[in-house]
């Protein structure tokens, strides 16, 4: 098998005023992305309150962050 294709998001999960997990995607992550990074980024996201939920709250905290790795596979 031949790895045809490989693609990388990062994947934030923060916690709302009601305690529900809100997620996004970022694709394409920068490779060289630490915790520090992403801790810091998510708190200006969090401080700023530019992201509302469907009830109407804001993001509180961020809960966890991950880069999920896609690898596709031809059968050859």
């Amino acid at each position: 098998m031949a790895i045809k294709s490989e693609t990388k998001t990062l994947r934030l999960t923060f916690v709302d005023g009601i305690n529900k997990n809100v997620s996004y995607s970022i694709a394409s992550p920068k490779a060289d992305l630490d915790k520090a990074t992403v801790d810091a980024a998510a708190n200006a996201i969090v401080d700023s309150k530019i992201f509302a939920t469907d009830d109407g709250g804001n993001l509180m905290a961020l809960k966890d962050s991950q880069i999920v790795t896609r690898k596709v596979e031809t059968l050859e």
